[in-house]
């Protein structure tokens, strides 16, 4: 990657961001401990000094002015370091000791402190201290005392404070930077990785996937869920691809005798052309049937039906498929019994649950054996009903019953036995769009069809 489109990304800016809001930080920390070490120091010199002249006033008390000069004079000594500035003054202010060349001109403060330049004089030459600060105590005997520090050691610990502060901050934007490109090119060589995988996907190899770096981050949580949706994707188009090879191969047969009786009925080959025409119908029919029930499967998959849900009556439902099913059920030879447990009402719309309920039924009629018995039951909880219908029949191997429910399945291979391998899925998008669970499971022998609706929510 170039560095001018490395520079665009969001990952860098973000990086940038992160160093500027680090540096504000580090300038925030800063800019507080020096505010804090400067009052501190300021504290500390107006106590000391404080404590300085009450020492003085009280020598003086005691010793007079002799005993005070000696005390100065202690203080000024040449062997002892500090930053403290003493002068005493008679009533003409001409100094009596003290380690000023004399009385300097005093700017009063509003808290009692005089802030004044002064050269103070020591062993060797004489040296100019700026930013001098001392209070001023009249003495009896129109003597005057001066007692201050110097702000020259206090102010070369706040500079060497602000380019300690200076110096962090120049690090933290260093650092922030590199560790922010760092990570910037760390997080581009995942995206980049995406990408290029989602452009091998796009040019054709749909079995590739994304890469998964097993460490359990954002990009790892992104790849897998992309790889399921791609292996969700491919189970689809393989469905679709197994639709359209099932309908191709259902509905040439049909179309095929449609277009041979309609020949055989235009050349008059037949000797009574209706009965060939009558026999186009029926195909007709059967096709019609077919795309019907892959509409319905389609609504009832959208959910078109939900604005129609009004209180369905499911005893009344059960009562209704077993009398409209009992004549065929009898001509095959086969009994039909409904019974009720307890009585139930769900919403929903009522004419799709009836095509699912006899959609089950006619799979039961259609496989049972000749003799055999249809139960067609309503049984569990009122608050979670079940619509159950049992057979004898071959019923459906436990590992082929999944497969059952999709579009065009069918478990004959030869395809002998009628029928478009769309009862069963039309049940399951019906069930589906009430909130229903519907299960096969075996009767041994025969098949049970379950369709159990969930309580309402509270």
């Amino acid at each position: 990657m170039s560095l001018r489109r490395f520079l665009g990304t969001s990952t860098f800016r973000l990086a940038l961001l992160y160093a500027a809001l680090f540096s504000l930080s580090v300038a925030a920390l800063s800019g507080v401990f020096y505010w804090t070490t400067s009052v501190a120091l300021e504290q500390e010199r107006r106590e000391t000094v404080f404590a300085e002249a009450e020492a003085l006033v009280e020598q003086y008390r005691l010793l007079g002015p002799r005993g005070l000069s000696a005390a100065i004079r202690e203080r000024i000594r040449p062997e002892r370091v500090g930053d403290g500035i003493y002068l005493l003054v008679d009533g003409n202010y001409t100094p009596i000791s003290g380690n000023l060349a004399g009385w300097p001109v005093l700017q009063s403060e509003a808290d009692g402190w005089y802030e004044f330049d002064v050269e103070r004089r020591g062993p060797g030459e004489d040296e100019t201290v700026l930013g001098a600060r001392a209070i001023h105590v009249a003495l009896a005997g129109g003597l005057h005392l001066l007692v201050g520090q110097d702000l020259a050691a206090e102010e070369h610990l706040q500079a060497a404070i602000l380019r300690a502060g200076l110096w962090v901050m120049a690090v933290t934007i260093a650092l922030g930077l590199g560790v922010g490109f760092l990570m910037s090119r760390r997080l581009l060589g995942r995206i980049e990785s995406i990408n290029r995988a989602t452009a091998r996907i796009r040019a054709g190899e749909v079995r590739h996937r994304m890469p998964v770096e097993n460490s359990g981050d954002e990009f790892d949580r992104l790849a897998q869920n992309l790889n399921s949706m791609l292996d969700e994707i491919e189970r689809l188009m393989g469905g679709i691809r197994a639709v359209t090879d099932n309908i191709a191969h259902d509905l040439r047969s049909p179309l095929t005798r449609l277009k041979n009786e309609l020949e055989l009925a235009l050349a008059g080959a037949d000797r009574d052309p209706r009965t060939a025409i009558e026999r186009a119908i029926a195909e007709a029919d059967g096709l019609i049937k077919t795309f019907n029930a892959l509409l319905a499967i389609a609504d009832a998959e959208a959910g078109s039906g939900r604005a129609d849900r009004a209180p369905v009556d499911l005893a009344r439902l059960v009562a209704d498929v077993a009398e409209l099913y009992a004549p065929l059920s009898e001509e095959r030879g086969l009994k039909l019994t409904a019974e009720v447990e307890t009585p139930a009402t769900i919403e929903g719309d009522r004419q799709l649950l009836f095509q699912a309920l006899a959609n089950l039924v006619e799979n039961a009629i259609k496989y049972a054996a000749e003799g055999g018995a249809i139960a067609l039951t309503l049984e569990g909880p009122a608050a979670s009903p079940s619509l159950v219908v049992a057979d004898r029949g071959p019923g459906i191997p436990e590992a082929a019953r999944e497969a059952a429910m999709e579009r065009f399945v069918r478990l004959d291979p030869s395809r002998s036995t009628p029928g478009s391998g769309l009862g069963l899925p039309l049940v399951k998008a019906i069930a589906d769009m009430h909130g229903a669970a519907f299960v096969l499971e075996d009767n041994r022998p025969g098949l049970v069809a379950r369709v159990t609706f969930a309580p309402p929510p509270v």
